[in-house]
């Protein structure tokens, strides 16, 4: 059984590693259902491989993307999702209100306990 590593994505070019595979593995990426093009699988050591995988331009705009990796007997690897745009931005506000309301709190119960001392 293969696992995939995910290691990063730069200048729309995923990596990753996939370890587990004794001959080069034939490595399938798929979004929405269509084989994306372009993958590259080197060997780095004995059972490890390096995947690149040159993202579609669809995958990079506004919203969730997923990508599922698998190899060509079926198996599926792992999968990995870009995450873009508004509906970002949305959650990251969220999560810094919530912070903000939370060291409020925190400058009340500590300024409490030092005008009592």
């Amino acid at each position: 059984m293969s696992h995939l590593k995910h290691s990063e994505l730069r200048n729309g070019i995923w990596s990753g590693q996939l370890k587990g595979a004794a001959d080069a593995p034939n490595v399938i990426a798929t979004y929405q259902g269509v084989e994306i093009a372009g993958i590259s699988v080197t060997p780095l050591a004995d059972g490890l491989w390096s995947l690149k995988l040159p993202l579609p331009l669809e995958m990079l705009s506004d919203g969730f993307h997923s990508c599922l990796i698998s190899l060509a007997t079926g198996e599926k690897t792992g999968d990995f999702t870009v995450i873009a745009g508004e509906i970002l931005a949305g959650d990251l506000r969220a999560e810094i209100a919530q912070l903000r309301a939370e060291l409020d709190l925190l400058k009340t119960v500590v300024r409490r306990e030092l005008a009592q001392v």
